[in-house]
């Protein structure tokens, strides 16, 4: 089990399969288990669970409240990759040139236009892959016939740079309109290039404010959404992609610095003073994802100075919020996943080397 399951702050009612089809069940039997009195609050952290939230809200809106329940469509049509070009052309903001590649066999004539290296995604999201860098036609050609179930894809031209030049505006929108706007810096990531951020960093930058209230502005959206950009040599950012109807994996960064989006969300789903939980101003902080990453602290202990010189907050999983036992188990699945580990190399070592 993962050890989030040993949190204090929540019971954790267990389910098989949460992410498939009987998601919806699932969730009324939750409610029934649970016998509230008023309506519960959703709150996603997975486009597969949103996805499946949003096709099944007709069964669960007499049990549940859900921020976004009025732009349902709009949510899924923004998970799609291939929706995106559109929506950034409208609100004149840079995206990398794309094509969408509907089979094998137009790999060639698609992406003639495109200059290498490509990075292709899946148009619907959690397939097989989220994002696979490519350096030639063989390449895509290969990944189109290895992954021909993921079709479409959208293929668009790599936009060149590190770690540090992804950048994250984290915001709650009532209709449309940011409530706050917070921005945060990828550092490190594992793998690096395309994996999983394990390093992220509190920003004071404007553009990145500034384009995603643009981007956001122009539709009907409410709930949580995180837009994220990436910056070019020239200092240019582009649109990489929206998370909309749920939190991002690293949402612990803003609630850590001070702006405690899934309170926000509760206020907002259940009429409450959503005002008074809207901080003045956020802190300066490092989060180290030692949980996915237990060695990205002590890789990344840098990261902890300033531009300006000045010393920031680091802050953890679990650790940060005081939840001493899911810590504990992170730390018994990563020393017992080591000795599995030496144990089998030992064992392969010692086999007998067949004549």
């Amino acid at each position: 089990m993962q050890p989030t399951v040993y949190t204090r702050y929540a019971k954790i009612h267990f389910r098989r399969g949460l992410n498939s089809g009987p998601l919806n069940q699932f969730l009324i039997e939750v409610a029934a288990e649970i016998g509230a009195q008023r309506k519960m609050v959703l709150f996603p952290t997975s486009d597969r669970i949103s996805k499946a939230i949003a096709r099944s809200w007709d069964e669960l809106s007499g049990r549940y409240l859900l921020t976004w329940a009025h732009c349902r469509e709009l949510v899924l049509q923004l998970q799609r990759k291939d929706s995106l070009a559109a929506y950034c052309a409208r609100a004149d903001i840079a995206h990398p040139k794309s094509v969408v590649v509907a089979t094998a066999a137009e790999c060639r004539s698609a992406a003639s236009g495109l200059r290498y290296p490509l990075v292709v995604k899946p148009a619907q999201p959690l397939s097989a892959f989220k994002a696979l860098r490519v350096s030639s036609l063989g390449e895509l050609e290969r990944i189109a016939a290895d992954y021909a179930a993921d079709l479409p894809f959208v293929v668009q031209e790599w936009i060149d740079g590190p770690e540090p030049s992804l950048y994250s505006c984290t915001t709650y929108l009532d209709h449309g309109r940011p409530l706050h706007l917070f921005t945060s810096r990828k550092l490190a990531a594992s793998p690096p290039g395309l994996g999983q951020g394990t390093v992220f960093e509190t920003v004071d930058e404007e553009e990145p404010r500034e384009l995603a209230s643009r981007f956001l502005g122009q539709l009907d959206l409410s709930g949580p959404a995180a837009v994220e950009f990436k910056r070019d040599a020239a200092g240019k950012f582009w649109l990489i992609e929206p998370n909309v109807g749920r939190t991002e994996y690293c949402v612990d960064l803003a609630i850590q610095s001070g702006f405690d989006l899934p309170y926000v969300e509760y206020l907002h789903a259940t009429h409450g003073a959503v005002v008074d939980a809207l901080p003045t101003s956020t802190g300066n902080a490092v989060w180290f994802d030692t949980d996915k990453d237990a060695g990205c602290f002590l890789a990344n202990i840098a990261a902890l100075r300033g531009d300006d010189g000045s010393w920031r907050k680091p802050v953890f999983p679990f650790l940060g919020h005081r939840d001493w036992t899911p810590l504990a188990a992170s730390y018994v699945q990563l020393l017992t996943g080591s000795v599995a580990g030496v144990a089998r190399r030992v064992s392969r070592a010692l086999r007998p080397v067949k004549a």
